[in-house]
């Protein structure tokens, strides 16, 4: 049940009357989600981990492989997580993508990994290598020193779409793409996988890709994302003439109608990702 609260708009300051118009697009936006995608969802956390020197990259990855692996149990709530290495564009070094079931979930999990450490920390009986290890923790924790951070959404319908052949072990390439819409999320973030992530993945020319919508923090409204091979194989994708059909010109069309404003593109490299059957981070590429 919705309760509406009368507002008196002659005496409410320009800048509340703007906030208020800021959250009705929201909410609409919300509503535009929930009625057009009533499927699965899963909530994605996005850690942004930034001014890292490249100098202070091969350290960062050797401690958060070793961390990880210490964090993880069959008491862990997360059902994924990947890290990346910015390549191109704008703003933070690394990008870690961790899933959840749901935001209950999300809330409990990162005091459980902190738990996990701790418990393993303290029951190592060597005094000096226990205290080595308190200062590696404490090196890695201090990474996230000035990170952002923010949770978003995804539909099993838009939210994931692979190829059958995708080798996940290897240093891929992740395209983002970032908007904001003028309409409905849904109706744009299905139009733009209509339009190019399933095509793409079905002609072999990405390995996977998805749409997630802003839920949590401070973001774009819609997120797109395509995974490729390698950078070679990106620039072949998105150099190639394509011939769009009737269906996916429609989309096009549709997309970019509901973009408002400038967008944003990054491009990442796949790091490595958490393993949910061996229990540890793999390392991007065979026998890492």
């Amino acid at each position: 049940m919705l309760f509406v609260h009368k507002i008196d708009t002659f005496s409410c300051k320009p800048e509340l009357l703007l906030t208020m118009k800021k959250l009705l697009l929201l909410f609409v936006a919300f509503l535009s989600i929930s009625t057009y995608a009533q499927d699965d969802v899963t909530y994605e956390s996005a850690l942004y981990i930034n001014d890292v020197s490249i100098s202070e990259i091969p350290r960062f990855v050797e401690l958060h492989k070793k961390f990880t692996d210490m964090s993880l149990g069959e008491n862990r709530k997360m059902t994924g997580e990947w890290l990346f290495r910015h390549w191109y564009g704008s703003g933070h070094t690394f990008v870690i993508y961790t899933q959840y079931k749901s935001m209950e979930d999300f809330h409990k999990d990162a005091d459980i990994a902190n738990a996990n450490i701790r418990t393993k920390i303290n029951a190592m009986e060597d005094e000096s290598a226990k205290e080595a290890l308190k200062l590696e923790w404490r090196e890695y924790r201090s990474f996230a020193n000035g990170h952002s951070d923010e949770v978003r959404a995804a539909y099993k319908s838009t939210g994931y779409y692979q190829s059958d052949k995708a080798d996940f072990d290897t240093p891929f390439v992740m395209v983002v793409g970032r908007y904001n819409s003028s309409g409905a999320w849904g109706k744009m973030g299905k139009a733009f996988y209509d339009w190019r992530i399933k095509s793409s993945v079905d002609d072999g020319s990405s390995l996977s890709g998805g749409v997630s919508y802003h839920y949590m923090g401070t973001s774009s409204d819609i997120e797109v994302w395509q995974c490729y091979p390698n950078l070679v194989e990106f620039a072949k994708a998105v150099t190639a003439k394509n011939t769009d059909s009737e269906e996916a010109t429609k989309a096009r069309k549709t997309f970019w109608s509901l973009v408002d404003g400038a967008h944003e593109d990054q491009i990442y490299i796949h790091l490595g990702h958490v393993n949910t059957k061996k229990g540890i981070f793999d390392l991007a590429g065979k026998d890492r």
